[in-house]
């Protein structure tokens, strides 16, 4: 039997949960989605009973397109599947069932087998997962699976089994279709992206700041990005992993990304001389958060969002968190609050930013003072700021930022 056109069959969760917002959520995503198709021809993308149908041009491969589609956040599933119509599968199960002979439903036997064939690799066993949203249909779910777990069983030579098995074919009966997919992956869920509002990421060169981004970026945000360099000016400055980090981030991103490179020499100057030791870590955060929020303020950045890990270092208690931002009005979002490094490098290593962030990197942060106080107040960091002229050091610095735009990838 002859199939129609490839198609991935896509499955989101979290917009279902959506009111009368659902369609415009569902409107972004379809165009998220439709970015990372871009290149590929004779894409279209149906919305069929709570699903979204990819359907592809015949060169195209569904593979690729599988693969980017696994990287727009607000899909749940992705699936490569073969679509087969209704009307022949419905018109063979009343002929057979008009002569009283056992129901054959060849085209699903014929999927079932055929991708069972290409992608079961070394499985010993199987299980067939028949399901209907269309109700109409002539058999259930149960006889559906026994048919079509017969014909791979005869024809595959694979043995069943319903626990755990080492390969599933799964079957979604639709009202005009039915499809046959044995290559279901879990997305990573979320909003679709820009749906949530602009926030400026204060991005270092370690394992954390990239695992927030990531973070509010699957909650829809789309990410601006600031960064703090040691040196002169930008030429001097070696950025190239802060910008291969930001270059992995846009292959989640259907828009192009932003990273501001801001020296830390305007700090540097003033403090020397005015600030302690014991003070220089946390005055020195206070002035990258202050000098963010200036830049978002300026790109019009509705939060700003760091790597901060309750405790993780001696900086980021919760007394110097408190201290180190009270004027600062714009909310300040930190994912991974509730995390320890062992989570946080795990969500790294999910998301293909692992390897880029542990590159030998200089950081401003490394080259502060070991020891710095552990309970800072904010009443003592507002008196040292006027004494250093922080607010000075805030405005040369922003007005020194020099702007990288990183377009969207469609491959890590």
């Amino acid at each position: 039997m002859s199939f129609t056109t490839p198609v991935i069959a896509c499955t989101y969760s979290e917009i279902a949960l959506k009111g009368r917002n659902r369609r415009a959520f569902l409107r972004k995503l379809v165009n998220n989605m439709q970015a990372a198709l871009r290149g590929m021809s004779g894409v279209t993308i149906h919305h069929v009973e709570s699903r979204l149908l990819v359907r592809l041009g015949s060169e195209t491969q569904a593979d690729e397109a599988a693969a980017r589609l696994h990287r727009v956040f607000g899909l749940q599933w992705v699936a490569p599947a073969i679509e087969v119509p209704r009307d022949a599968l419905d018109a063979e199960l009343a002929a057979d069932k008009s002569i009283g002979i056992e129901p054959r439903l060849t085209g699903l036997c014929d999927a079932a087998c055929l991708l069972t064939a290409e992608r079961a690799g070394g499985a010993r066993n199987f299980r067939v997962n028949a399901r209907r949203s269309d109700r109409s249909f002539g058999l259930n779910s149960l006889e559906i699976g026994r048919i079509v777990g017969a014909a791979v069983h005869q024809r595959c030579k694979l043995a069943g089994r319903m626990v755990d098995p080492d390969f599933t074919v799964d079957v979604l009966v639709l009202r005009a279709s039915v499809l046959v997919f044995a290559a279901k992956e879990q997305s990573f869920g979320g909003l679709p992206a820009c749906t949530s509002g602009r926030t400026m990421v204060l991005l270092s060169g370690g394992i954390d700041s990239p695992v927030a981004a990531w973070m509010m970026m699957r909650r829809g945000s789309r990410a601006d990005f600031v960064h703090f360099y040691s040196g002169r000016n930008v030429e001097e400055a070696d950025t190239a992993k802060i910008q291969q980090i930001v270059r992995l981030l846009a292959a989640w991103s259907p828009v192009t990304l932003r990273l501001h490179l801001v020296p830390v020499v305007p700090y540097e100057v003033r403090a020397i001389g005015t600030i302690e030791d014991r003070y220089d870590m946390v005055m020195f955060r206070r002035f990258m958060v202050r000098t963010a929020a200036r830049l978002a303020r300026r790109n019009k950045c509705l939060a700003l969002v760091t790597g901060d890990s309750l405790g993780q270092v001696a900086s980021q208690t919760l007394h110097n968190l408190a201290a180190i931002s009270p004027d600062v009005t714009l909310p300040i979002l930190r994912p991974l609050v509730g995390l320890d490094k062992h989570e946080i490098t795990a969500w790294s290593r999910r998301t293909g930013l692992f390897d880029a962030s542990i590159l030998p990197y200089r950081d401003c942060c490394s080259i502060r003072s070991p020891r710095p106080i552990l309970t800072a107040r904010g009443v003592d960091l507002l008196k040292l700021s006027e004494d250093m002229g922080l607010e000075e050091a805030v405005r040369e610095a922003a007005d020194a930022a020099v702007r990288v735009d990183i377009p969207p990838a469609t491959t890590a």
